[in-house]
């Protein structure tokens, strides 16, 4: 674990993360609400709970009834809604970039490598990007808040902090309730179960008290119910192209990084199970849902992890590849929706993200087999 926070490479990290933060919310821009296309969505729900703060919204369908934590925090605030979910999304986006550049230090990242991973994350059209676009979903930014705070609570065994935080998650995503099977996990694999099983049981009982008294006091005008759900999204698993849409498009063009250095990401999860639990059981959610490609977003505390691990193993001592693998990221944000300026079309954005991906599959497959014949060929001459 590393603890650099007051190296001056540290604060010059912050500095570009703040930075490239600011660009990125710029150029991904704001959904235009005026727009006939977006009535239907999602945002329209969370618009209509915040107006009916401090009251409950009687309409509001299930699952997004029972989130209401950030749509019912904006209405109470004095103002017009839309300002109030923009001011907040804005916030909220600064701290999970603070926090998550925070937390890949602490997970043993060097600062410079944290730095990049987190950009990459920035870099993200189906993550970060969605979320500044639509800045309605700040469920999604909380989400991701509390769960950097969850792990974080984990490995640190403060389960004071951790009930606060399941507690604050439940009542903004579903989500949260995966940290249960992943601590479990967790205290098994480090052999402390025993020791803080008591605990981790006393700080998930107030969080699943709260699921069960929003799921007994709040009642959906409608929505599909979780049998439902997975009769209806469990299809996806039939289909070449959603499939490709929930385990491929997500992490674009960073995909095939973990599989082009195996056995790096085999040392990354190895005594860390845990983490595969949890992004197997996020990677599952798609199917209860109707989107793909968003629902994935809480394993970027997994994933970018996992690619900061393998750049500092293995890429970054080439100095051209981290700007290559950059450059790549920064272009596959671009998109037909999402975006300040969009691009013109779907297959537009769908050419330069594949391209993207395979640019960078191809220059770090290129580097990892010279690399190997390079050790090998020095272990002969020696």
């Amino acid at each position: 674990m590393n603890n650099s926070a007051a190296s001056p490479t540290h604060r010059r990290c912050l500095f570009v993360l703040a930075a490239v933060t600011a660009v990125m919310i710029f150029l991904y821009g704001r959904i235009d609400c005026t727009n006939e296309a977006f009535t239907k969505w999602d945002s329209l729900i969370y618009r209509e709970m915040a107006s009916a703060a401090p009251h409950l919204d009687p309409l509001a369908p299930r699952p997004f009834a029972f989130r209401l934590l950030g749509p019912y925090l904006v209405g109470l605030v004095p103002g017009p809604p839309d300002n109030t979910f923009l001011i907040v999304n804005l916030m909220l986006s600064a701290m999970l970039i603070y926090l998550m550049y925070e937390f890949l230090c602490y997970f043993g990242l060097q600062p410079k490598v944290a730095c990049i991973a987190t950009i990459l994350y920035l870099f993200n059209k189906h993550f970060f990007g969605f979320t500044s676009w639509n800045y309605f979903h700040i469920n999604d930014v909380l989400t991701n808040i509390l769960l950097i705070i969850l792990f974080w609570s984990m490995l640190e065994s403060r389960w004071l902090m951790f009930t606060a935080a399941f507690c604050l998650a439940i009542g903004t995503r579903e989500t949260a309730l995966v940290m249960i099977p992943t601590g479990f996990l967790y205290l098994v694999e480090h052999k402390t179960l025993r020791r803080e099983g008591g605990r981790f049981l006393g700080a998930i009982v107030p969080g699943l008290a709260c699921y069960a008294a929003l799921h007994l006091f709040i009642h959906p005008a409608s929505g599909q119910t979780i049998t439902q759900a997975i009769s209806v999204h469990w299809t996806k698993l039939t289909s070449l192209e959603r499939m490709y849409h929930v385990l491929i498009n997500p992490f674009i063009p960073l995909t095939l990084v973990p599989l082009v250095f195996f056995k790096r990401s085999i040392a990354f999860f190895r005594g860390r199970t845990y983490l595969v639990l949890y992004f197997i059981l996020i990677a599952c959610t798609p199917l209860v849902g109707a989107n793909n490609e968003r629902l994935l977003n809480p394993t970027f505390i997994v994933f970018y992890a996992l690619i900061g691990f393998i750049m500092q193993e293995s890429v970054l001592p080439n100095k051209g590849l981290p700007a290559l693998v950059l450059t790549g990221g920064f272009l596959s944000h671009l998109h037909w929706l999402v975006a300040r300026y969009p691009l013109p079309s779907r297959n537009a954005t769908g050419a330069l993200s594949g391209g993207s991906l395979a640019v960078i599959t191809l220059a770090l497959a290129l580097f990892a087999v010279l690399g190997k014949s390079t050790e090998g060929s020095r272990r002969v001459s020696s």
